[in-house]
């Protein structure tokens, strides 16, 4: 079954490329949605290929992947199977690191969180006693814009 991808609107102020001659043009964002942007706004933001620090293919620093990637939202899943110590320690550690509103729009699934950050939050859960192999609420597919 394919999961369909739930931010496929490119962001206002998105910079496309429009390099010709660019190995990666294949699979990068801001090449992927050019056409689309060119054909729809009436203005729109764009990398300049003149400048001095430009550079295509692997070294393009501002390179995307267009590959729709996996993110989750919401920790009520595994918080429900800490300890009630570990779950109050948990919530204080992420209250500290984060802050307080913060922590309650990652907690509920308000915010969705990148495959780097559930490995750092998947880490962080094991330290604090959850065991599910599956401990978000949701996953969904959502392209990496930046």
């Amino acid at each position: 079954m394919k999961r369909e991808i739930v931010n496929e609107q490119v962001p206002l102020g998105y910079a496309i490329c429009a390099s010709e001659s660019c190995s990666e043009r294949a699979h990068c964002l801001h090449s992927y949605f050019a056409p689309e942007v060119l054909r729809e706004a009436r203005t729109f933001t764009m990398i300049n290929q003149q400048h001095p620090n430009y550079q295509e293919g692997k070294a393009c620093e501002l390179y995307c992947s267009n590959k729709p990637e996996r993110y989750a939202r919401g920790l009520t899943k595994a918080m429900g199977e800490m300890s009630h110590n570990n779950y109050v320690a948990f919530t204080n550690y992420l209250i500290a690191k984060h802050t307080k509103t913060q922590f309650y729009r990652i907690k509920r699934g308000n915010i969705p969180l990148s495959p780097a950050e559930q490995a750092e939050l998947l880490e962080l859960l094991r330290t604090y006693g959850c065991t599910g192999e599956e401990p978000f609420d949701s996953y969904e597919m959502r392209y990496t814009w930046y």
